[in-house]
This record gives C-alpha cells, structure tokens and sequence, in this order.
C-alpha cells in the first residue's frame, strides 16, 4: 500500500486546482483503492468545506479505522435508501451557502442505493445535474466517482453491473491508473498525465 509523507514533505501536486468549477468532474478507476488515494489527497489538499456522500463506505470505513486522519474540512454523509434524498437536500443547503467540494462517492453505489426505483437512470441523472447547478451557483466544485472498465463497442461502463455510464458534455473526465512512482491521473481532453508520488499519498 502507499504509505504517509515523510515529515517535513510536501506535496508539489494540489489536486483542488485540477478539478473546474463549471464541470462535472468525472473520475474514474478500476480499482476502489485508487479513488481513496485520489480523494484523501483531494481533501488533504483543499481548505474548501467538502461534503462527501459516501454511497459505497470504502472511504468512510478508512476514517473510522483510523487508517485516513479527519480532517476538519470535512463532512461524511453516509446515507441508506431511507435518508438518501435527505442527506442531498442538506448537501444541496450547505452548497448554496458558500463554496465547496462536492464528492460523489460513487455512481454505481447510487446506481445500488435506488435500484428499486422506477426509470433509475433518469432519476440519477437529475440528481448529479441537481448538484451540478448548485455547485455552479456559488463557483464550488462537483466530483463524481466511477467505477468503469472500457469497451470498444460500448465505451466506458459501470463495472461490475455493465451499466451504461452516463457522461455528458459539461465533464471533465480524469482516469486513475497504477504507476511505478504513485497514481498516474490521465486527462484525456488534453492528452494530460500527472503522478501523485505514492509518499505523498495520505493512506498508510
């Protein structure tokens, strides 16, 4: 596993400056560990409020172990199928008071959480576009996890559930990979590759 900075080290990487505030900033992985290390450097990084509904309880499960630090900056949502839609209107309130990161964590536990409802992929959609104009309205920041795997005839979909993912033209997608020094971030829009040193990586 990657392991925490030495004392004294400090990251040259700032990963709120990577994400766009008018974009719903797609990022995808094919392993749930990738995203961690992702998102604790995201939120390590920010002196944003950063609200994260946590649909898929990896990154929660690290916190409470104590394997990830608690950051004061941010706050877990961790919603059943029952308080779901409450925990986003609190969301979408705090997000319309002042400027923050929104994390999405993920597409496919949402895709889980409402998988009795009727037209799911419809009623995704109008949650993340629901976010999305909040978070434009006060310059803030929206992320959405995915988990994907690539195929050529269909693109990229959800795994495991082969789920169609739903993209739109308002996102910018960053792709997690493995790398000899750390997690390699791929922005294809501008054929980008950025690498988190794993050092630098707030996981032990």
């Amino acid at each position: 596993m990657f392991k925490n900075p030495s004392d004294g080290s400090q990251s040259q990487l700032n990963l709120q400056t990577m994400l766009e505030q008018d974009l719903i900033n797609s990022v995808f992985y094919s392993d749930p560990f990738l995203k961690a290390g992702f998102v604790s450097k995201l939120v390590q990084d920010t002196e944003l409020e950063v609200l994260y509904l946590d649909l898929d309880l990896l990154y929660s499960g690290y916190v409470v172990s104590g394997i990830i630090s608690t950051e004061k900056n941010l706050t877990l949502f961790q919603p059943t199928t029952e308080t779901l839609y409450k925990m986003i209107k609190e969301i979408l309130v705090k997000a319309s008071l002042s400027q923050t990161i929104v994390v999405v964590d993920s597409l496919n536990g949402l895709f889980n959480i409402l998988n009795r409802k009727k037209n799911i992929g419809k009623t995704v959609m109008s949650i993340i576009m629901l976010l999305a104009s909040m978070t434009k309205m006060t310059k803030s920041y929206l992320v959405v996890t995915s988990m994907v795997r690539y195929k050529k005839e269909e693109g990229w979909i959800l795994s495991p559930t082969g789920k169609r993912l739903i993209e739109t033209k308002n996102s910018k997608k960053i792709l997690l990979e493995y790398g000899k020094e750390g997690i390699v971030l791929s922005i294809p829009s501008d054929s980008c590759k950025l690498v988190i040193p794993a050092n630098l990586i707030p996981l032990v």
